[in-house]
């Protein structure tokens, strides 16, 4: 059983990086996918930390744990998904070991900034796999030297690696990042329906794609076809 188990959490049954649509966060995906892979195949990436960021909506959490699942899918990696959100459930001393763990994705470390045992931990975490052959990757809602930490130097070691700053999708690719979801999903969802969901629902993509969920669940559940009409059923 992997340590990521026995936090019992996980991993969201969408997060994959087929399901992901890059626009113009390709090159981040690219970078995640390689560094996956070199693990996967045993070989040491050339980058072992890396650093997202981004604000609300941007993928940050989705990309993390695809490189968990698609890490796990290959069979080769016991990766570990830690999600610093929940850190008042949590506590600092499951960073302890993670360096024996090929891969550690730490989600959202603005969560503990000001919090000494939790900066502490996480400073240690990256002390400790310098000297390792794992890799870390983090997300946060701004960059390394914008967290309001109150140790400076883990604000060093997170950012010694890659930088990748996350953009938000525009109207077209957010109309585009719906049909794919939908497609994936195995929704028979029309270009006119999904512009229609743009128009009249919250157009963050967390809310989009918990909406498809809704628009599955009524689909199957009155047995018709996702329509205009059923989408209002749903406002």
């Amino acid at each position: 059983m992997t340590r990521q188990l026995s936090l019992n959490i996980k991993l969201g049954d969408s997060s994959s990086f087929e399901n992901f649509l890059a626009a113009s966060n390709r090159e981040v995906t690219e970078q995640l996918t390689q560094t996956v892979q070199s693990l996967c195949q045993q070989q040491l990436p050339k980058e072992r930390v890396l650093f997202l960021w981004g604000s609300a909506g941007t993928g940050k959490t989705h990309l993390l744990q695809a490189a968990c699942r698609s890490a796990q899918e290959v069979g080769h990696t016991a990766p570990v998904y830690v999600p610093l959100k929940e850190a008042a459930r949590l506590s600092p001393a499951i960073l302890e070991e993670l360096e024996r763990v090929a891969l550690v994705c730490v989600d959202d470390v603005d969560r503990i900034s000001g919090d000494p045992r939790w900066e502490r931990a996480l400073f240690q975490l990256c002390e400790r796999s310098r000297s390792s052959n794992n890799v870390l990757i983090f997300s946060a809602s701004a960059g390394p030297g914008h967290l309001g930490l109150e140790l400076p130097d883990l604000a060093t070691r997170l950012g010694w690696g890659l930088v990748y700053q996350l953009r938000l999708l525009g109207d077209a690719e957010r109309l585009s990042a719906i049909c794919l979801r939908a497609q994936n999903r195995g929704l028979d969802m029309t270009e006119e329906v999904a512009r229609y969901v743009l128009r009249r629902f919250p157009r963050d993509m967390h809310s989009l794609f918990e909406l498809l969920e809704r628009i599955d669940s009524a689909s199957l559940a009155s047995q018709r076809r996702i329509t205009i009409p059923l989408i209002r059923s749903l406002e």
